[in-house]
């Protein structure tokens, strides 16, 4: 006997007789196919860093049916079909499904989690080069990460320089040291300070 589909089966046995016998009465009987259960089995995702990406999600179900993913927090990731976009740092927590069909009961969820971390940003610092003192300010240039904050700059030799957002002041001969930095925000890390050097040579007169 080969099982089709969830439902009522009923079998008749029958005996048709021969010469010496006459043919038996049928007997029926029938007998309840049930949808079997399926079961989830969800990859873990590993950790990732904010902005380093989507995430692409692996689940499968015992009966072979296609799963479907939910975010369960939405202000820190969100899912379409297999893939995770990262929103914020946090606890990204991803339920997967399989609803059944006529054959089969519908799966228990499984839900994963896994920790998005701040993305590290990188000071990229332009170096001055030496400059005459009194020939005027100097103009600093430097980026930082993708978080879009702004890199500020302080004078770690002020009797030599002075600065004010991204002009230096040089206020005598000597080795004029800056040192960019980036505060980093809730996504971001801050990033580690960079500082660039340069000389402020003696004026002629």
């Amino acid at each position: 006997m080969t099982l089709v589909s969830v439902g009522t089966c009923s079998i008749t046995a029958s005996q048709a007789g021969n010469g010496s016998y006459a043919a038996a009465t049928p007997v029926t009987q029938s007998f309840n196919v049930t949808q079997p259960s399926q079961t989830l089995t969800f990859t873990q995702p590993t950790a990732v860093a904010f902005g380093s990406g989507s995430v692409t999600l692996s689940a499968t179900a015992s009966s072979g049916l296609t799963v479907s993913f939910a975010s369960t927090t939405t202000p820190i990731c969100t899912v379409s079909g297999s893939t995770v976009t990262l929103v914020s740092v946090g606890t990204c927590s991803i339920t997967a499904s399989q609803a059944g069909n006529g054959s089969y009961a519908a799966a228990t969820p499984v839900t994963q989690s896994f920790n998005v971390t701040q993305a590290a940003q990188t000071i990229t610092f332009t170096q001055p080069g030496a400059v005459v003192y009194g020939s005027g300010a100097v103009t600093l240039t430097a980026t930082g990460g993708s978080s879009g904050n702004v890199v500020s700059f302080a004078s770690t030799t002020t009797p030599v320089c002075t600065v004010s957002g991204t002009t230096v002041t040089l206020v005598s001969a000597g080795t004029c040291s800056i040192t960019g930095s980036q505060a980093g925000n809730g996504n971001y890390a801050a990033a580690t300070p960079v500082t660039q050097s340069f000389n402020v040579t003696q004026a002629a007169q």
